[in-house]
């Protein structure tokens, strides 16, 4: 990627993308377009380690995405991009669908896992 700051930005721009917050494996905040980040990013490494958990103990070698589903439809995605973890706040009124495919490709372009690879 560019820049972290570029990656987050066209993450961003994305239809169905409210917000976004891309943070280092051990926390470290590389950029945002969200306000609250640090609650954010609290949540962004507990799934990291609970994703490795799952797919250790169930026997999955690679984990796309954790959705968190939210009452106000507004749900927050989790992607695991290498030593990276890129949160995403879903707007209400989207194409989920379109969107995920949409962010799959830009992560598919940084990602080492393969993440544009798997179904």
């Amino acid at each position: 990627m560019a820049t972290a700051v570029d990656f987050v930005e066209r993450i961003n721009q994305i239809e169905g993308v409210s917000g976004c917050v891309l943070v280092k494996d051990d926390g470290t905040l590389l950029g945002n377009t969200l306000g609250d980040t640090e609650d954010y990013s609290g949540l962004l490494q507990v799934t990291s380690g609970l994703s490795a958990d799952i797919m250790n103990n169930v026997g999955f070698s690679y984990c796309r995405y954790i959705c968190f589903n939210r009452d106000n439809m507004q749900n927050f995605y989790v992607f695991p991009i290498a030593n990276y973890l890129l949160g995403i706040v879903q707007q209400t009124d989207c194409s989920v669908a379109r969107m995920l495919d949409k962010v799959y490709h830009l992560v598919s372009r940084v990602s080492t896992g393969g993440a544009g690879s798997h179904s």
